[in-house]
Order: C-alpha cells, then structure tokens, then sequence
C-alpha cells in the first residue's frame, strides 16, 4: 500500500510540477507536456498537501476515522471513474448497437476493483509511535524513503526515468 501511494505521489507530483510550470492552475497539463523530473521539496509538498486533504480537523494527527473517510471519498470517486469506464466499454464492444452484450464480452470490459487497505493496518503500519495516530512526520516518513531510494543519484530531483525505474522494482 505504502509504495503504491508513493507512486502515485510521484506521478501526481511529476503532473503537478508540470501544471505549475506551463500552464494556468485551472486547465490540467497535457501528456506531452509533463516535465520530466520533480524535486524533493515539490515531491514533499505534494506529500503534505495529501496529508493537509486527509486532516480534516487541521490538528496535524489523521485519526481512524479521517483515513475511513478519505478512503470512502477515494472509493467513491474510484467506482464512478469505473463505471464510466465500464459504460464506455460497453458501447465499444457492442458492435451492433443493440445496447445488449453477452455475459462474457461485460466480464471482458469490468474487471473487479480491488479492496483497499483497512484503517487499522494504515495506522498500524505508519503510527511509530503508537499513539493510535498518524502525525504528519509518520505520514511523511515512507514516501519520502522511497523518494531516496528512487532518487538514483541522490541530486534531490526525482525524473520520470527514476520513477519508472522503480515502477519496474
């Protein structure tokens, strides 16, 4: 869980960093305009927007029940990309427009979404201190190892070469 959230931390930040660099904040940045590279301070400052979003109450702690939520907000956006995926399968696979596919071609275009890491096993797995709490440090801590271990020559910039260098890992 912990790396796939890095990941996704760095591919976000990578797309961020491109946002600020060439285009207005309000339009999102094309694909072949995505900049190659994001530093280690822009890699964090992405890290501690995502934990800002999850701590709801600013008290700089995400509790159980600020994780529950964030991951019930992140499913339900999850289930509606998918079902527009799935609606934009199905009418490239039916062929003959009859709005009707067989039970093998729907099967063909929705794979099943997996089941995210409980509450529990976040906290447990990021509160080193066990106080029951994420602080922002803890929330901070694995992402920002995996950045130095993606970080090949240690120059403080993450490249999406680095990044799809430990995607293959």
């Amino acid at each position: 869980m912990i790396t796939r959230l890095f990941l996704s931390v760095a591919a976000i930040s990578i797309a961020s960093a491109a946002s600020a660099q060439s285009q207005p904040a309000a339009s999102p940045p094309a694909a072949s305009q995505a900049p190659q590279q994001v530093t280690k301070a822009q890699f964090q400052q992405n890290v501690d927007a995502r934990f800002g979003a999850v701590d709801t109450n600013k008290d700089g702690s995400l509790t159980k029940d600020e994780i529950t939520a964030a991951q019930t907000k992140a499913l339900q956006q999850a289930q509606a990309m998918e079902a527009q995926r799935i609606e934009a399968e199905f009418k490239k696979l039916d062929t003959n427009k009859d709005n009707q596919l067989s039970l093998a071609e729907f099967k063909a275009a929705a794979p099943a979404i997996k089941a995210a890491e409980t509450p529990d096993a976040m906290i447990a797995q990021l509160d080193s201190n066990k106080d029951g709490k994420i602080s922002a440090a803890e929330y901070r801590a694995p992402p920002m190892a995996n950045f130095a271990k993606a970080d090949a020559n240690h120059d403080g910039i993450l490249t999406a070469q680095e990044v799809n260098a430990t995607r293959r890992k």
